[in-house]
């Protein structure tokens, strides 16, 4: 593009008291044997075991024979995949058609790329995710994502009853919002835009997020809400904000109250009826309390828009 100096990163918004913000080893899958249960007689799998091979393989192993004993039918992680189908798709589709992912909590998974994505993916699709402690292994709570460090990791040798009697029970956690648009087919990727923009959203090790308000400026054409978009996509980004992204376009005359209502509903799956604007950018506000999410508002044509959705939300990074 000619002009891409005319493409910049920063600026100020108005926040909502009216004053300027500046800104500035791989894992395979295969299907278990479905026993006839009240907890999968409809022959649908009902847990996934998320695990890495490294050092929870054998504990994944005996704790699947234990729940199969049980009458839960599964899917796991192991060497017998579909041939011709790749393997992330066969994941994918498991996590859509489970209710549970147990995750067998070592070292080597909370490391884990490819079980970083899978449990990202298992909470975007509405799955309850249990960890569940090895034992003679620590964790680094810390290296957590908060999400995680704020969930209970069972002990099976106490607690096996309750454990077995959760995963028989119907899952009724929200799914974690993902609310991106998808790639334009022929995407181009620009580093030189992107780069910094990651950077600004994350911290050094790319791990966490900086709950930071910036702003995309440039005329039509140049590309912001695609580059808004391939962030949205980055698995760094997804992972740090763990709790949801979320997007909105806006317009030149956008209703206002519509938004909100949306965005409300994409982090509850609550249907708010809100009346006024005000009303909806205090409940909004609520709900983004502690919450690790992103929020790109896409389209702003009037800065007094964007105040109902800058409100609230500590650790909410705003694009």
């Amino acid at each position: 593009m000619s002009n891409e100096q005319d493409f910049d990163i920063g600026g100020s918004v108005q926040g909502g008291d009216g004053s300027n913000i500046n800104i500035g080893g791989t894992q395979n899958i295969y299907y278990s044997s479905q026993p006839e249960s009240s907890s999968g007689g409809d022959g649908k799998p009902r847990v996934f075991i998320s695990y890495s091979r490294g050092d929870g393989e054998q504990f994944a192993t005996d704790l699947r024979k234990r729940l199969e004993a049980e009458g839960l039918t599964l899917w796991q992680d192991r060497d017998q995949m579909e041939g011709g189908v790749g393997w992330w798709k066969q994941i994918a589709d498991a996590l859509e058609a489970v209710e549970f992912m147990v995750l067998v909590a070592t070292p080597a998974a909370i490391a884990s790329a490819v079980v970083k994505k899978e449990w990202r993916y298992a909470r975007q699709q509405g799955v309850c995710v249990y960890p569940v402690q090895v034992p003679g292994l620590s964790l680094d709570f810390a290296a957590m994502p908060k999400w995680m460090r704020d969930s209970h990791f069972y002990n099976l040798e106490h607690e096996w009853e309750t454990f077995v009697n959760y995963l028989k029970a119907p899952c009724t956690v929200p799914k974690v919002p993902f609310m991106a648009p998808d790639l334009p087919e022929h995407f181009v990727p620009r580093p030189d835009k992107f780069d910094p923009l990651k950077r600004q959203l994350l911290d050094a090790d790319f791990d966490n997020p900086v709950a930071i308000t910036t702003a995309l400026k440039g005329a039509g054409g140049f590309g912001k809400t695609t580059l808004a978009i391939a962030l949205c996509h980055d698995e760094d980004v997804q992972t740090a904000f763990d709790e949801g992204v979320l997007w909105v376009t806006l317009g030149e005359n956008p209703n206002l109250i519509n938004k909100l209502m949306v965005l409300y509903r994409a982090l509850t799956d609550e249907n708010p009826g809100f009346i006024e604007i005000e009303e909806g950018a205090t409940k909004l506000a609520e709900k983004l309390v502690d919450a690790d999410v992103l929020l790109v508002i896409d389209d702003v044509w009037n800065p007094a828009h964007l105040r109902p959705f800058l409100r609230g939300g500590e650790r909410t990074a705003r694009l």
